[in-house]
């Protein structure tokens, strides 16, 4: 892993944060339905894993430079994030509109729910987003 650059390391780090955390959070609210207090405490702890591991590979690394070629690769990353977004904001509101007027959610609950998906969403394009700029640094671009 050292002949990797500083970019890479970074995304790396984030990759492994980002999964360690959601990947046990997924598997919680499929046991049962999430407190609020869950998607906080998975949202803190994906922060604070993120700034420690982001300071160790800074701390570590010596050439943290970026060319046109790292501006590109981050680009077509947040653009396959983005992407993300929409695509799985507009099924997760289509799917909560069809189970509600099915009547297999309880309004009080509505917001709960919500807040989970929009999570779980923002969580998976930060994925696509990291994994779509690891594949164009092995392409070498």
């Amino acid at each position: 892993m050292s002949s990797l650059s500083y970019q890479e390391k970074s995304l790396y780090g984030a990759l492994i944060a980002d999964l360690a955390v959601f990947i046990p959070y997924l598997h919680f609210i499929h046991q049962r339905q999430p407190p609020l207090q869950s998607i906080v405490t998975a949202i803190t702890i994906l922060i604070v894993a993120n700034i420690v591991l982001q300071s160790v590979i800074a701390a570590v690394t010596r050439n943290r430079l970026t060319d046109e070629r790292d501006r590109l690769i981050r680009l077509r990353g947040y653009r396959a994030g983005y992407f993300t977004v929409v695509t799985l904001m507009l099924l997760g509101i289509a799917m909560l509109w069809v189970h509600t007027s099915l009547g297999q959610f309880q309004p009080a609950h509505m917001a709960l729910h919500f807040l989970s998906v929009f999570y779980a969403i923002l969580i998976l394009a930060e994925v696509v987003k990291t994994i779509t700029q690891l594949m164009a640094y092995q392409r070498a671009i």
